[in-house]
């Protein structure tokens, strides 16, 4: 299954890369693209090619912006008019939760910036999850 990376506003975009990689072969994923954004017009563009060519989009970076930079509230605005099959917060005691989205066999799933929070939120359920999409 092709998945893709859309660095929105993040700053160790090397090292979450990397990170993610990783879990992409326990996953059983293979990289398509890898894109940034930095405003959330790029964002939405760079987000419907990816969906273009990949069952699942990672987005990096992000969720700490608490003004109308936040991809919540971007990816949020985005799907109010549709009705995703799941929805789910993906805990992180370290830091800015995670989300998960999947409508259909698309998934999306929305990490923070920084590779040891993504490394412990690709482990044990999201890795299951995506392994059964």
């Amino acid at each position: 299954m092709n998945c893709s990376i859309v660095f929105y506003s993040a700053r160790k975009t090397s090292f979450c890369e990397k990170t993610l990689k990783k879990s992409f072969a326990e996953m059983g994923l293979n990289l398509s693209s890898a894109v940034f954004a930095t405003g959330k017009e790029a964002l939405g563009d760079a987000l419907m090619r990816a969906f273009e060519n990949s069952d699942v989009v990672f987005t990096v970076g992000g969720l700490g912006f608490e003004d109308n930079r936040s991809i919540r509230d971007i990816v949020s605005q985005a799907a109010a008019g549709s009705d995703p099959a799941l929805c789910r917060r993906l805990k992180n005691d370290s830091g800015d939760d995670g989300y998960l989205i999947r409508a259909g066999r698309q998934a999306l799933v929305m990490l923070p910036d920084e590779p040891a929070q993504i490394e412990a939120m690709t482990r044990g359920a999201l890795t299951e999850f995506i392994k059964n999409l």
